[in-house]
């Protein structure tokens, strides 16, 4: 296969960079500033005392002593660099970009002379690396390894950390490529951070081997043989791992406190019930759980674990975004349908069976079992900004909307120091918001998301400048050899208004493609100050042609109305409920805010008139949503990315309707 150089040349889209994006929005701007003057620093505290970081002391000969934590580890630090090399990108942050610097002499410092880089295995025991790439995620930490290297040159200049990911992706190419070795790498994450490292080196090899990756799915001999003795492997290798840290500490007579825990992926699947035993078992032996029951082209319905579908989906989306495989794109169409018309919360909330963290049959959708977890959210984004640059649909532009504001959003907590792995529908009052995880995949990924959050507003095309999301900003755009500056200022998500401003060194003819928000009930376009009477279809994007001039405006009002939405009737713990929404915004009650009625058992009135308040002093300035109960009283709906911000507390999104 004769692989492109150009980036992306089957893309009807091109990105433009959050680089390129100054965010000064009333909403988004408070949570990139906590995001960088609390969050990532407050997860640096979390990294060091829970060992992410002294591992690479280990690793690296800088101090003695063993690894400690789980074998996937080192994948929550790179992606804490990530988010913090995004940071470094757009705002000065010396102490910052000393404790980055710090980390990087780290991971360089501990790889070995061919390239390996895994503080698991690279202290223990070197020989058994890559034995178990079905369990043991090494494929997963390289992928963030990469991906951290890429943004941290990007921010610095510097190409010590690029050079070192480089190093590892030749090895792996060395190892793997050309069918080396049997399996499949068993948590998604390799296939795309290779594709971007092709892109910046434009060596085929790195897109070949992930090619090769997305290929094995679904096309293992005797799978089912294959993942009982990895799965025999891992234990015995988390065993081993286990007495080596023991026979250290009594060797050295060490004080240093080892705690002496099962592996949290054993002792996750022991503290499941039976049921869930039996399907987490039987989800991997049919290939399920990693998405590895077909191949890929043959892909009908998500399936298995949500977060790793996420990824498979975003590598196979990158894939054709440089080899225009069309069976491959036809998949992505089909799956993504069937995810969300029969496998999707309406957060845009995706994964409702524990056990696997992941997808069930179609509208098996229980609010007691929805998951949700934070990460698959933030991958459900990642796939759908690539096929809205695929193909410049609306409807992955919505999506990414609702799940932003909704699904995304609701994982951090408003402080910027809590967190939440997974995120019922309802809730009876014993979910708490957590500093960290004992895998503690989503807070770091949840800072690389906010601070990168430009990424999802603007991309080009050869006709002009698409906007996808309405967030305040400034923003440099490149039409042929004319920079334009837009700006916007936006009332979202409590107000549907929104203004653009245009400043052009030169005149110029080119369109300019505005998103129609799905839920916008009426919308009005004036174009310095003249209204506009374009087709202005909700759930599409209008094109505006003309001749551009410095300090044109367009002034657009998109009507939100807080409204009842209809559960469909397929889902049946839904039926005879319905839920609430005002523009992008689910919303949800909370007992706190409604101590006269009790959430649960109260009916609301399906024929009223909703009231929207915008309180400014409640949960850092939120619109609620006011009405009657059937007996009366008033209830007061919260937005559900607020819920469990004061404390533990009774809530639910689906209500019972009289």
């Amino acid at each position: 296969m004769t692989f492109n150089t150009i980036k992306r040349p089957f893309n009807k889209l091109k990105p433009i960079s959050f680089e390129n994006v100054n965010i000064n929005d009333n909403f988004w701007s408070k949570r990139l500033q906590t995001n960088r003057e609390i969050s990532i620093h407050h997860q640096l505290e979390q990294l060091e005392q829970d060992f992410h970081i002294d591992n690479f002391r280990v690793a690296s000969g800088i101090k003695k002593g063993v690894q400690i934590g789980e074998f996937y580890f080192d994948s929550d630090l790179y992606k804490w660099l990530e988010a913090a090399s995004y940071i470094l990108h757009t705002h000065k942050d010396t102490d910052l970009e000393k404790k980055v610097g710090e980390i990087v002499n780290l991971i360089k410092n501990s790889q070995t002379q061919d390239g390996y880089i895994n503080t698991f295995y690279s202290t223990r025991f070197l020989h058994k690396r890559f034995t178990n790439i079905y369990n043991m995620h090494e494929l997963y930490c390289a992928g963030h390894l990469i991906q951290a290297a890429i943004a941290h040159q990007n921010a610095t200049g510097s190409k010590d950390l690029i050079n070192v990911a480089t190093k590892f992706a030749d090895l792996l190419v060395k190892l793997f490529l050309g069918g080396k070795r049997k399996g499949v790498p068993g948590h998604e994450e390799i296939e795309m951070a290779l594709i971007e490292l092709y892109r910046i080196t434009e060596n085929s090899k790195y897109l070949k081997l992930a090619e090769e990756f997305i290929n094995q799915r679904g096309n293992i001999s005797k799978f089912k043989t294959y993942v009982i003795n990895q799965y025999l492997n891992m234990i015995s290798t988390v065993n081993l791992a286990k007495i080596k840290n023991q026979e250290y500490q009594k060797a050295t007579e060490s004080t240093l406190a080892i705690p002496a825990k099962e592996s949290e992926v054993v002792e996750w699947v022991s503290k499941l019930s039976l049921k869930g035993q039996i399907i987490i078992y039987r989800e991997n032996l049919n290939g399920n759980f990693i998405q590895s029951n077909v191949p890929v082209r043959e892909i009908i319905k998500p399936v298995g674990h949500a977060v790793r579908a996420m990824y498979l989906f975003c590598g196979m989306a990158d894939f054709f975004s440089e080899t225009g495989d069309k069976k491959l794109l036809h998949a992505l169409r089909r799956v993504w349908l069937k995810m969300v018309k029969a496998r999707m919360y309406i957060t845009g909330g995706i994964g409702s069976e524990k056990g696997t963290e992941g997808f069930q049959k179609d509208f098996a959708l229980k609010n007691e079992d929805s998951y949700s977890e934070t990460c698959a959210a933030i991958g459900n984004m990642m796939w759908n900004l690539r096929m809205l640059q695929i193909t410049s649909k609306c409807k992955y532009a919505d999506l990414i909307e609702l799940i932003m504001y909704n699904a995304m959003l609701v994982g951090q907590s408003i402080d910027g120091k809590e967190y939440t792995y997974d995120n019922p529908l309802v809730s009876h009052g014993k979910d708490k918001r957590s500093e960290w995880f004992r895998c503690a995949c989503c807070p770091p990924n949840v800072a690389r998301t906010i601070s990168s959050l430009g990424n999802y507003i603007y991309s080009t095309s050869e006709n002009g400048i698409w906007i996808h999301q309405y967030i305040g900003n400034t923003a440099n755009i490149n039409i042929g050899s004319n920079t334009i500056k837009v700006s916007q200022k936006t009332g979202f998500p409590w107000r549907g208004d929104v203004k653009i401003m245009l400043n052009l060194r030169k005149s110029q003819k080119f369109s300019i493609f505005l998103r129609i928000p799905k839920w916008s009930i009426k919308t009005e376009l004036k174009i310095n100050g003249i209204q506009q009477s374009y087709n202005r279809s909700s759930g599409k994007y209008v094109e505006i042609i003309r001749n551009w001039l410095d300090n044109d405006s367009l002034d657009i009002t998109f009507r939100m109305k807080a409204k009842f939405i209809e559960s469909d009737q397929r889902i049946k713990n839904n039926r005879g409920r319905m839920a609430l929404s005002n523009g992008p915004l689910i919303y949800c009650l909370e007992q706190k805010d409604n101590k006269d009625l009790d959430i649960f058992t109260a009916s609301i009135k399906k024929h009223q008139d909703l009231n929207v308040k915008y309180q400014p002093e409640m949960l850092g300035g939120v619109n609620i949503i006011a009405g009657k109960v059937s007996s009366g009283k008033n209830f007061t709906a919260i937005p559900y990315y607020a819920w469990n911000n004061r404390g533990a507390d009774k809530m639910q999104i689906w209500h019972l309707i009289d």
